[in-house]
């Protein structure tokens, strides 16, 4: 988790949301739900790296039920939900991860 403020902001140009980071700090091993699984921070840089998501202004959050993924948009913390097998398929938005996580059942 150390590296990952300095790869978010080398990456994307804009510090890392500090819902993200909280989120770290709460559940260092990641999170799973019935609805979904949210990754370890270094889950988040390798599945974002291997789609190379990095340079659509996307991070690889987890995935959501259903063949669905999460993505955090970087420049404003948006959450989108959308299909695992077209990233423009948005099946919903999210204010912000705080947001995302409330709705879906992330605790």
């Amino acid at each position: 988790m150390k590296k990952f403020p300095k790869w978010f902001e080398k990456t994307y140009g804009t510090p890392a949301p500090a819902d993200l980071l909280e989120y770290f700090t709460e559940h260092p091993d990641g999170l799973t739900v019935e609805q979904g699984s949210l990754y370890t921070a270094e889950d988040m840089v390798a599945y974002t790296e291997e789609r190379e998501l990095g340079e659509k202004g996307v991070l690889y959050l987890g995935t959501g039920a259903s063949l669905t993924v999460l993505l955090l948009r970087a420049k404003d913390g948006k959450v989108f939900l959308v299909d695992k097998t077209d990233f423009q398929s948005v099946d919903a938005t999210f204010r912000d991860l705080g947001t995302c996580k409330s709705v879906m059942g992330f605790f």
